[in-house]
């Protein structure tokens, strides 16, 4: 088998076109396991783990081969910061008895000055964990080179405690959104429906060789003199007639000229709108007008897809504006299931 990226003659393995990780249904035996270990782990994972898809990926229960989706609140997970005049850090973690957020004051110590002008460490921790005040203690002496305490000075000092409740904490909460290999995942997507729907001869496609060559690239910004759209979902022009579903992945063929197209969309996040191939000629199934170009729609939460073709998807849209009398969008051809 040759591998349609590295195109080396090695065994098959499955690859899912769309990350399983995202309700992708629709596979190909054409990746060898080396390129499908690398692309999954570097590639992959930066769509899985966008925080937008993740968290639609919690909103429909979606795990892919980790076996349990992410969870809603996991964003607020780790150590954050109290806001007002307990700023000190805490750490959020989350209870799954009860399924709620659990936040745990962290160590903390600073020097005061006490009423009478003498100098003191004050020291700050949950109160869940007072039964390591004796240890801490003895360690802070240890670290002014103060001798340790006997025990009966140790448990006069431990119970020398104050407990402060704070009501209705606010919480300074850091959500980062990293792009990295995004482009690259967006692409490999395009990348692998422009095989499945073009065949073998695409991958002797000039322009299929600067697609894989930049989508197996370790450079971040290898893709970023490829010609396309890489973005918001609704900035994406080519989609503009159907109307954006948040369990629906949408992907098409379209010809403008001599240039093939694919477009994908993914939940109604992120897309991607870039030329495969400029070689129309190569691939008399797609016609000259692109009506015999494929489309298909995913249904990532129930694993329900149409495929058909872009002139019959055409000519949906169509029917539907005499039917309803108005301009797209219109729902996708996908049953709605109340997801939406």
């Amino acid at each position: 088998m040759r591998c349609i990226f590295c195109s080396q003659d090695r065994p098959p393995s499955r690859e899912h076109i769309f990350p399983l990780a995202i309700g992708g249904t629709v596979t190909t035996d054409r990746v060898c396991a080396s390129c499908n270990s690398i692309l999954g782990s570097r590639v992959d994972s930066a769509l899985n783990d966008f925080l937008p898809v993740r968290v639609r990926r919690a909103e429909l229960m979606l795990a892919g081969n980790s076996g349990e989706p992410p969870s809603m609140l996991e964003i607020f997970l780790g150590d954050q910061m109290l806001i007002g005049p307990e700023a000190k850090r805490i750490k959020t973690s989350l209870n799954k008895v009860t399924g709620k957020l659990d936040h745990r004051q962290l160590y903390h110590a600073t020097d005061v000055v006490l009423p009478d002008g003498r100098k003191a460490r004050q020291i700050t921790l949950d109160e869940r964990d007072k039964d390591q005040i004796p240890k801490i203690l003895q360690r802070a002496r240890k670290r002014q080179g103060l001798p340790p305490l006997s025990p009966e000075e140790l448990a006069t000092k431990a119970g020398e405690f104050k407990v402060t409740s704070v009501e209705n904490p606010l919480i300074k909460v850091e959500i980062p959104i990293k792009f990295e290999y995004l482009r690259h995942a967006m692409m490999k997507i395009a990348y692998e429906l422009a095989f499945l729907w073009l065949g073998e001869s695409y991958l002797d496609d000039p322009l299929a060789a600067d697609l894989r060559a930049a989508i197996l690239s370790e450079d971040s910004s290898s893709t970023d003199s490829l010609m396309g759209y890489v973005g918001w979902a609704s900035s994406c022009d080519v989609f503009k007639f159907w109307t954006p579903h948040k369990a629906h992945h949408l992907a098409f063929a379209l010809v403008e000229s001599e240039t093939v197209f694919v477009a994908v969309r993914v939940f109604d996040i992120y897309a991607v709108a870039i030329p495969v191939s400029h070689q129309l000629s190569r691939y008399p199934e797609i016609g000259i007008d692109g009506s015999g170009a494929p489309f298909l729609a995913i249904d990532a939460a129930t694993g329900n897809r149409i495929q058909t073709t872009f002139g019959d998807e055409r000519r949906r849209i169509a029917q539907a504006m005499s039917t309803h009398g108005r301009i797209p969008p219109f729902p996708d051809p996908l049953p709605t299931d109340g997801t939406g």
